[in-house]
């Protein structure tokens, strides 16, 4: 009777053991799915038509943009003018001035072959289809937007300079409220690959041609805005690789870069804390000069990378995480195994003492082993025979 049930405890300890091995996996399994999972839920981040002009309190126009615009975003213009979204109705959005941004403090600057032998940049698409009526014939082309043509350039540029770019040219359509799900993985595997330095996410807006066109250097460009996720928790060091990089485009190519929009949505931007997404021109502007914007932004990419990228962060965390939830179901299952087979918490405490060299001293009879730290305890073999 008593070996069946030393046999019993010992194959159901075995039983548990395998029972939290299966929940490793699991946990494993599900922490590596995480990272291609956004916590917010999909919306649509931009209007299926027409654009949104948005004013000042006195009625002059700050901007234009076919993106989504609701109350609480906010709009740094070229100059770092700040303003704060306080109503939106129908096609037009009010903001209100709230002052200057603070100048950023300065830059310690990149140590640039280290950035180019240390990592990569990521380029992709979320909407893969967006094109330019002028030059593309259309303002959608599934599968193969205009918008590729730009992001080719941009990558080209960067590899011209010797930073390695890697273009994605993954279609994600259709333009709808679950493209950025679609997005985010592609977005995550491009992290993956390199040890990144930024990652791009290059669109084009919506709205009148001439609030994004520019001469510069006397050729007409496609300026960019740049734009970041309010509901993310990596915004604020996205702004400032946004801000560095606004400032240094300016102040080689005034006006190249004509603000940078914070919408209500995370666009993605959680993955990582140097994403960016960049609208290059809008439909009604040609492709060509939305390629020449692309071009000359990224000319100036460089100067605002640092000297190697760290991984992406919600990644690091999760891996750690991971690592977390594998240690805590290993130590349980000891724990759980150990109890079960010994059959009393004294006799599990004592197995424990054993692995860590008290030569097997039952917990219960540690007072009669001897009471000096310095003796050779000579009752201790007695007791235990």
């Amino acid at each position: 009777m008593a070996l069946d049930v030393k046999i019993s405890k010992k194959v159901l300890a075995w039983a548990l053991v395998l029972v939290f091995t299966a929940a490793t996996g699991v946990v494993y399994l599900y922490r590596s799915i995480m990272p291609v999972t956004s916590e917010v839920p999909p919306m649509l981040t931009e209007r299926e038509r027409g654009y949104f002009t948005v004013v000042d309190e006195d009625g002059v126009v700050i901007f234009t943009t076919g993106l989504m615009v609701s109350v609480g975003d906010e709009y740094i213009d070229e100059d770092d003018n700040k303003y704060v979204v306080i109503d939106v109705s129908d096609d037009v959005a009010t903001v209100r001035s709230v002052g200057k941004m603070e100048a950023l403090p300065p830059f310690t600057g990149p140590v640039l072959g280290a950035a180019m032998s240390g990592g990569a940049i990521g380029i992709y698409h979320t909407h893969s289809a967006e094109s330019y009526v002028p030059s593309d014939n259309s303002e959608s082309i599934p599968g193969r937007g205009g918008i590729m043509d730009v992001g080719a350039a941009l990558a080209e540029k960067l590899s011209a300079l010797g930073i390695k770019a890697i273009h994605d040219t993954t279609s994600h359509d259709p333009n709808d409220a679950r493209a950025y799900d679609r997005s985010r993985r592609t977005a995550a595997d491009l992290l993956k690959k390199q040890k990144p330095l930024a990652l791009f996410d290059v669109h084009r807006d919506a709205g009148p041609a001439e609030a994004y066109l520019k001469e510069i250097d006397g050729q007409e460009v496609a300026r960019c805005m740049i734009v970041i996720g309010r509901q993310n928790p990596k915004m604020q060091s996205n702004l400032e690789f946004a801000r560095r990089l606004k400032d240094e485009a300016n102040n080689q190519y005034p006006g190249l870069v004509k603000g940078i929009f914070m919408g209500n949505a995370d666009f993605n931007q959680d993955l990582f804390n140097r994403a960016l997404l960049l609208e290059m021109g809008t439909e009604q502007t040609t492709k060509e000069a939305a390629i020449r914007g692309a071009t000359l932004l990224g000319s100036v990419v460089p100067n605002v990378l640092p000297a190697s990228g760290p991984g992406a962060g919600p990644q690091t965390r999760s891996a750690g995480r991971t690592v977390g939830w594998l240690l805590g179901i290993a130590v349980a299952g000891i724990f759980a195994y150990l109890w079960i087979a010994t059959g009393s918490w004294d006799e599990m405490k004592a197995k424990i003492l054993e692995w860590f060299g008290t030569g097997g001293i039952r917990v219960g009879d540690v007072d009669n082993a001897g009471g000096s730290s310095g003796s050779d305890a000579p009752g201790a073999e007695g007791e235990d025979e």
